[in-house]
């Protein structure tokens, strides 16, 4: 009994997930890709992880919470600065913020 009714609610679950997969496809071809709607909803996705990563530094929880806010602070700064003078690339962001939170604990000998 109870392998049927795992088996009810899986066959349940794909339904509902595919439902709205198909409804998707059928209704894809009267959407514009440029309409304003999407450019808020690409707004609306950026605000949330920024405002994830801001709580993340500013607020830590959990081993980054015994850093200094300094410590988390000039990393962020170098890789916003890494990231906007050298071209807007990613990695040459993450890449700068990592270096230079490393090199803090480095210097430190932590």
């Amino acid at each position: 009994m109870a392998e049927s009714s795992a088996w009810i609610i899986f066959i349940s679950a794909v339904f509902a997930t595919y439902i709205w997969r198909f409804a998707g496809v059928m209704i894809s071809h009267r959407i514009e890709a440029n309409h304003p709607i999407f450019e808020w909803f690409t707004c609306l996705a950026y605000g949330i992880i920024a405002s994830l990563v801001a709580r993340t530094l500013i607020l830590p929880s959990g081993v980054l919470a015994e850093v200094s806010l300094w410590q988390r602070l000039i990393p962020m700064a170098f890789a916003f600065f890494g990231f906007y003078l050298l071209g807007k690339r990613l990695w040459v962001g993450i890449v700068f913020g990592e270096t230079t939170f490393i090199s803090f604990f480095w210097l430190s000998g932590v």
